[in-house]
């Protein structure tokens, strides 16, 4: 069975609609994931200045025993 141009022309076209979707799909998803980890990298920084704060406490109150 041949198709005809037109019939072509309508597959391709629903092919295109289908790939847009799943990349539209994709992008939300790579924007979801990338707003995490922004929000996982914040999180680490505020531990890491909590633990640079408490050494440097800990430190102080060694040095100020001597």
């Amino acid at each position: 069975m041949t198709m005809t141009d037109q019939e072509f022309m309508q597959q391709m076209q629903e092919r295109v609609e289908q790939l847009r979707g799943e990349q539209r799909r994709l992008h939300e998803r790579l924007a979801t994931d990338l707003r995490q980890m922004h929000s996982m990298q914040m999180g680490l920084n505020v531990l890491a200045g909590a633990l640079a704060l408490g050494l440097g406490l800990s430190v102080g109150y060694q040095i100020g025993r001597l």
